[in-house]
């Protein structure tokens, strides 16, 4: 590398530490997490993303999920099969789900599911300043644990220490972020992501009045509420603004995949088509199909 590579790069690294160090210092305080009982069983911990392959999973596999140590994310307990699938964890991180339940009628459907329909012991990651009382959580077989939502990056040095301590973790521009990082933390040494699809790349678009299409299948049916709401966010955000957003996230699976392996831990995709290019390809522990790319 010339040097003046080598400069431009500390530089650039230099003011990312800066500016992260701020950050932590403002957002973010130590938080407790006492998730790691099944990891001294030596199980793996299974993250179920919402996209739309995880239907077949689930078709296939109900009963191997519910018997696994699994982890839902998002809007998943507004989802029919919840109930049957019983995820230990449920992970929530996007600010919509905390601006109050009478904004969106789903997020209120949400919550009221996860009060009535939660018979078995569950616990609920959510940010930093979430707690029971602000989520109206009356469910005693829930409990709540907090992780600090906030990106960190810099010296290699600085993104361990941060990482380590739980006050960042890899810029979160997805769910799976906070996600992955959280089975990390616990102690997990092997986390298999299944319906991580990621493939929206291949349903974008832009339309004749210069307004950019953005659609995010699950594997679940959104409701029309629900696509009037993805489609007003989008509705004043720029191409270039969608494809960097999409660049940090995939930079970020990188980041977690190195963070990984530093700390013992493996993490297998087993998304068949998925666009993440980070994680090994590997199926699910109990599916003996190859995993195609």
């Amino acid at each position: 590398m010339k040097l003046s590579d080598r400069i431009s790069d500390f530089l650039t690294k230099a003011g990312s530490s800066a500016k992260s160090i701020v950050k932590v210092a403002l957002q973010s305080r130590p938080v407790r997490q006492n998730i790691a009982e099944c990891t001294r069983q030596g199980k793996p911990l299974i993250i179920m993303g919402n996209g739309p392959s995880l239907s077949d999973v689930i078709a296939t596999h109900t009963d191997d999920l519910a018997g696994s140590v699994t982890m839902a994310l998002n809007f998943a307990a507004n989802a029919l099969e919840f109930t049957s699938l019983k995820p230990d964890y449920y992970l929530m991180a996007d600010p919509h789900f905390f601006e109050g339940r009478d904004a969106d009628p789903n997020v209120a459907r949400l919550f009221a599911r996860l009060n009535s329909d939660v018979d078995w012991p569950m616990t609920l990651l959510v940010p930093r300043g979430q707690s029971v009382s602000t989520l109206g959580i009356s469910n005693e077989n829930i409990r709540v644990e907090n992780f600090n939502f906030v990106g960190a990056e810099g010296f290699p040095a600085l993104e361990r220490t941060l990482y380590d301590s739980g006050l960042a973790m890899p810029r979160p521009r997805n769910v799976l972020v906070p996600a992955i990082m959280t089975g990390i933390r616990a102690g997990f040494k092997e986390i298999y992501l299944a319906g991580a699809d990621h493939g929206w790349l291949s349903t974008l678009s832009v339309s004749e009045e210069n307004e950019v299409v953005s659609i995010q299948p699950h594997f679940y049916k959104d409701n029309a509420e629900e696509k009037q709401r993805v489609a007003s966010v989008y509705r004043n955000v720029k191409l270039h603004e969608i494809l960097l957003s999409f660049h940090l996230a995939f930079r970020s699976y990188h980041r977690l995949e190195s963070y990984a392996r530093r700390r013992g831990c493996s993490i297998y995709n087993s998304t068949p088509g998925s666009f993440i290019d980070a994680f090994e390809r590997r199926p699910l522990p109990f599916d003996k199909s190859p995993v195609t790319e």
